[in-house]
C-alpha cells in the first residue's frame, strides 16, 4: 500500500472520529435535558415539592444549618422582609385544615400597630376577642384584604443577615414573626429594634415579642385568616405596652419574654424585684426610728415652742404630728397638755 493510499486512509478516519465526537456533542444535550423533562413530570404526577439550590445559599452555606429549601410550587415563595436561605423546613407541609376546625381569626391594625385575636361565638362567628398584641408593620405591609396563615418556621432567615423567631407567611413575602436577631441565637437581640414594637418600624413583615410570636406559631393553624385594616380604635381590648430595653444593658440581648428557660431575664427581674423590696424596707426601717428618736426626745425633756408647753413626765404617745402654727402636740392618755 502506498503512502498516498495510507493518507486517504488516516484522513477518511480522522473524518468519521470528528463526525462521532459531533453527534454524542449533539445527542449527550438532548439526553439531558429528556432526562430532566421526564423527572418533572414524574414530580408533577406525585404533586411534590420541588427541592432547589437559589445562587444566594452557596454564598451563605455558613450561616444556618440547611442549605436546602422545601418550596410549594406556587407564587408565594419571596419574602420581603426575608430571604429564601438558610431555614428550616415548614412546620405545615399537611393539607390546610378545614374552615370549620380553625379555632382563632387575627385582625391586624396598621394605624395603632395592633394585632387582635378572636374567637368564635356561640353562633360560629369570629366576634369574641380573646387576646391582643402590640406589633410594629411596615411599608410593604398590606393595607387592606384578608389572607391565610401557611408555612411556618422556628427561624427564618431575613433580609439584612438577620433572623427571626416563630415566623408564620401571612400572604407572599408578610410573616409574622419576632423583633430581629442577628444570628440564630437567642442572645442577640437586636434590642434597639425591640424598643420601637408598638410604632412602624420593619420592611412589611408583622414583628411581635417572642411571646406572642410564639402562641400563633403554637395555636393558629395553617389556614388561619389574617384581616389587614387600619383604625384610630387599636380594637376591643386596647394596646398592650412593651418593656423598654435599652437601658437594661446586662440582659437586653435577649427578648424579656422568651419562655426559655435559659433567658437571663427571669433571675435578672427576680433580683430587680428583691433589690426594691430592700429599698423599700430601708426606707421604711429609716422612717420609724425618725419617729422613735423624736418619742425618745420628747420624753426626756420638756418642750417648750411658742403658745404650747408640753409636760413628758409620763410616756408620751406614738403619734406625733406638726400643726400650721407650729406647735408640736404629743397625743396620750397619760400626758398633761397645757396650752396658754
Amino acid at each position: 500500500m502506498g503512502n498516498k493510499q495510507i493518507k486517504i486512509k488516516n484522513k477518511e478516519r480522522l473524518i468519521i472520529a470528528i463526525c462521532i465526537f459531533l453527534v454524542i456533542l449533539i445527542l449527550l444535550p438532548l439526553f439531558i435535558i429528556f432526562n430532566f423533562q421526564k423527572q418533572n413530570k414524574l414530580l408533577s404526577k406525585k404533586d411534590s415539592n420541588i427541592l432547589y439550590y437559589n445562587e444566594n445559599e452557596f454564598e451563605n452555606e455558613n450561616k444556618g444549618d440547611d442549605d436546602v429549601i422545601v418550596v410549594n410550587v406556587d407564587d408565594e415563595n419571596e419574602t420581603y422582609e426575608s430571604q429564601p436561605t438558610n431555614e428550616e423546613k415548614p412546620k405545615n407541609e399537611e393539607t390546610k385544615p378545614k374552615v370549620q376546625n380553625i379555632p382563632y381569626y387575627i385582625k391586624i391594625n396598621n394605624k395603632a400597630n395592633t394585632v387582635t385575636v378572636y374567637k368564635k361565638d356561640a353562633k360560629g362567628e369570629y366576634t369574641v376577642p380573646i387576646k391582643a398584641m402590640i406589633c410594629s408593620i411596615g411599608d410593604a405591609t398590606p393595607e387592606s384584604g384578608v389572607f391565610s396563615i401557611s408555612d411556618k418556621y422556628t427561624w427564618r432567615f431575613l433580609q439584612g443577615d438577620v433572623y427571626g423567631q416563630y415566623a408564620c407567611r401571612i400572604t407572599g413575602h408578610i410573616l409574622f414573626h419576632s423583633v430581629p436577631y442577628t444570628s440564630q441565637d437567642k442572645s442577640t437581640l437586636e434590642w434597639w429594634e425591640y424598643d420601637k414594637l408598638g410604632e412602624k418600624a420593619s420592611l412589611g413583615c408583622i414583628r411581635l415579642k417572642v411571646e406572642d410570636a410564639k402562641w400563633i406559631y403554637d395555636n393558629c393553624v395553617s389556614g388561619t385568616k389574617v384581616e389587614f385594616y387600619s383604625d384610630s380604635n387599636p380594637g376591643p381590648l386596647g394596646k398592650p405596652t412593651a418593656r423598654k430595653i435599652s437601658d437594661d444593658e446586662e440582659v437586653r440581648n435577649w427578648d424579656p419574654t422568651d419562655p426559655d428557660k435559659n433567658n437571663p431575664w427571669n433571675e435578672y427581674l427576680k433580683r430587680k424585684e428583691e433589690n426594691k423590696k430592700q429599698e423599700e424596707d430601708n426606707k421604711q426601717e429609716e422612717k420609724n426610728q425618725t419617729k422613735e428618736d423624736i418619742v425618745v426626745q420628747a420624753t426626756t425633756n420638756s418642750v417648750s415652742k411658742d403658745n404650747t408647753v408640753i409636760d413628758n413626765k409620763n410616756e408620751v404617745a406614738n403619734e406625733i404630728k406638726e400643726t400650721n402654727n407650729n406647735n408640736i402636740i404629743i397625743n396620750n392618755n397619760t400626758n398633761v397638755i397645757k396650752q396658754n
